[in-house]
């Protein structure tokens, strides 16, 4: 009996590995896998020449759980992180205030990704991509200097790809 209990952990570990590994793949970056009818499981399991066989023993249910959390996660578009946000502003001036901040840190610091953004009533001029916070902090005192009023913002929806 003990063998068996053994062997049915060690086959539910593996399963939850692999299971990371795709989710790790695929979950986080939205579109990379466009292949119709395909699955994650199906995927894995192909079989090649030059590559292993795997086999996941998995429930009707479970793989319908992870394949609806993929398609939820690709229809999210991005994931959140932080960017420092220079200017936020309203009114008719907003936007053209807006232009010039982002100018601005163009000169100052061309290698940078700028964001302008609206969002009603709001005008923002936002700068970076990172995943954590304490990532944006270097860039956070480097724009102190012209910015003294910047800080650091967390955004929801920054592509997979705009990360450095």
């Amino acid at each position: 009996m003990q063998a068996k209990e053994v062997l049915y952990k060690m086959r539910l570990i593996t399963g939850i590995f692999f299971l990371l590994i795709a989710f790790a793949g695929n979950a986080q970056i939205p579109g990379e896998y466009s292949e119709s009818g395909s699955d994650v499981f199906s995927r894995l399991e192909q079989v090649s020449s030059d590559k292993g066989i795997i086999t996941i023993e998995q429930s009707a249910r479970m793989r319908a759980l992870v394949n609806t959390h993929i398609s939820m996660n690709k229809r999210a578009g991005g994931v959140e992180g932080f960017r420092v946000q220079l200017y936020s502003g309203v009114g008719n001036k907003a936007r053209q205030e807006a232009l010039e901040v982002k100018g601005k840190v163009l000169s100052e610091h061309p290698q940078e990704n700028i964001f302008v953004e609206y969002s009603a009533p709001f005008w923002r001029v936002r700068v970076g991509s990172f995943r954590h916070k304490h990532e944006a902090l270097p860039l956070l005192s480097r724009l102190k200097k012209n910015f003294p009023a910047c800080y650091v913002v967390k955004v929801s929806d920054i592509p997979l790809r705009s990360f450095k």
